[in-house]
């Protein structure tokens, strides 16, 4: 592919993503309203705000990603299933963040939800919402393992609004868990079983994904004295190399899928222009570095110097170059594998 034919395809894929992104949106709306109408409430704008924006934006960029390996598109069923999800995501977050639910009871609810009495709307849509997807899944041994885990890197998330410090070692595991387990859940609303390998793929893209909003997010968790891998920089040239062996892990885990190389090609494009934008952050650091041996104290910076601007015409070069470069070394790897008959 030349530089043209991928520019090409980057602005189609983008236009493609927008433009689903506008249809998404009233959908799950229409069924937050249709749900809110069952049980007799309404949930708080912010929380109907998350489930539409998460799942507008997860679905044309990720799960149509995932569906399009299989050289199909989500389903209707499919993507209603995913809006149950988010709306069982965002309540769950809101549990934890809020406090709004003891140990105890995050417990019951996600693992024993018949024996859960809700009190509110938000526990009430969470359990039937919980429960409907639970009862559509068929891998129940392999689901409940990657709820499990998505339940601990939750629940153990807590610790990084806690004034005890984090070892690294820990907030490295609850950022790789917490997103990891958040997107793989995803893949068993889908009409059609994983393979091991595609797995790899949707439990590494959410890590890398939970990081890129956490490396968004610094100068807000600065403020509010989260504990995040990004808000413990020191060198930002280390990060970006421990950034950059994520992105190398990540392609190749495409180029291992075990599929004709037509469809992991596309496939590839969407899941390095989603890194691109964890290196574009990591990148605004090291030119806040520059040739220092270390950061300044992040907390001493401006808002501005932490703050990414998206709109900037550099960043949006940087992620296109990045995708682009990235793109060209997968290619090879997947070049380099036995190919498939498509």
């Amino acid at each position: 592919m030349n530089i043209f034919q991928f520019g090409s395809n980057v602005v189609s894929t983008v236009l493609r993503v927008m433009s689903e992104r506008k249809k998404e949106a009233p959908r799950a709306e229409a069924l937050l309203t249709k749900l809110e109408a069952q049980f007799g409430g309404r949930l708080p704008e912010e929380a109907r705000r998350k489930v539409i924006v998460s799942y507008s934006i997860y679905q044309p960029m990720i799960i149509d990603a995932f569906t399009a390996l299989r050289g199909r598109a989500s389903t209707e069923e499919e993507k209603e299933r995913l809006i149950l999800y988010f709306i069982c995501s965002g309540a769950f977050d809101d549990f934890i963040d809020r406090n709004e639910l003891s140990a105890e009871d995050l417990d019951i609810i996600s693992f024993q939800p018949e024996k859960f009495q809700p009190r509110r709307i938000e526990e009430q849509m969470f359990l039937h919402c919980h429960l409907a997807l639970r009862n559509y899944v068929r891998d129940q041994q392999a689901y409940d393992q990657a709820a499990r885990g998505l339940f601990r890197a939750q629940v153990d998330s807590a610790k990084q609004s806690l004034s005890t410090p984090v070892p690294e070692e820990e907030l490295l595991r609850i950022t790789q868990e917490k997103g990891g387990y958040a997107v793989l859940l995803c893949h068993f609303y889908l009409d059609h079983d994983a393979s091991e390998a595609e797995r790899t793929c949707w439990y590494r893209i959410g890590g890398i994904i939970q990081l890129t909003n956490d490396l968004f997010d610094t100068w807000k968790d600065l403020q509010a004295g989260v504990q995040t891998l990004p808000t413990r920089i020191r060198d930002a040239r280390a990060f970006h190399t421990f950034f950059s062996g994520l992105t190398s892990d990540m392609m190749a885990a495409v180029a291992a899928l075990p599929l004709p190389q037509a469809r992991k090609r596309p496939f590839l494009l969407r899941m390095m222009a989603i890194c691109s934008f964890g290196d574009m952050a990591v990148r605004q650091l090291r030119n806040l570095q520059g040739d220092a041996p270390l950061l300044p104290e992040l907390s001493t910076l401006h808002r501005k110097a932490l703050i990414i601007d998206m709109e900037k015409p550099a960043n949006i070069w940087h992620c296109m170059r990045f995708t682009w470069q990235q793109c060209l070394a997968g290619s090879r790897m997947i070049t380099a594998l036995k190919p498939l008959p498509a």
